[in-house]
């Protein structure tokens, strides 16, 4: 079972449908909506293997190294559940590799596919 935080950047809808295997909550739902990014990233990494987000500023402004969950960033073409759900195929793969303490943007499948940042 994949733990994953949804961040609050995302709809809450979209955590129904990362699939079987996917033990998904909201940052809303853990009473963490307004945490910066490293306080959010310190109580995460306690639950969870991954953060999936929408903050492509993430890996410059934290060292994501040091922490032990995956980020992973959603590069959808807008934060609409429909161009979210586009993603999922590529989601569902990455979180059955997860590299803890990398992170992974997800591109919309007619551009770049995922890239994987160095940890």
């Amino acid at each position: 079972m994949v733990r994953v935080l949804v961040d609050e950047d995302i709809d809450v809808e979209f955590q129904n449908h990362l699939g079987e295997g996917v033990l998904a909550e909201t940052v809303q739902f853990r009473g963490w909506k307004g945490l910066k990014n490293g306080a959010l990233l310190r109580a995460a990494e306690a639950d969870y293997d991954a953060l999936i987000t929408m903050d492509d500023n993430l890996p410059n402004q934290q060292n994501l190294a040091s922490f032990a969950l995956a980020v992973i960033i959603l590069r959808a073409r807008s934060k609409q559940l429909e161009h979210l759900l586009e993603l999922l195929p590529s989601i569902q793969a990455t979180l059955n590799k997860l590299t803890l303490g990398a992170a992974i943007r997800i591109y919309p499948t007619d551009t770049e596919n995922t890239e994987e940042l160095s940890s």
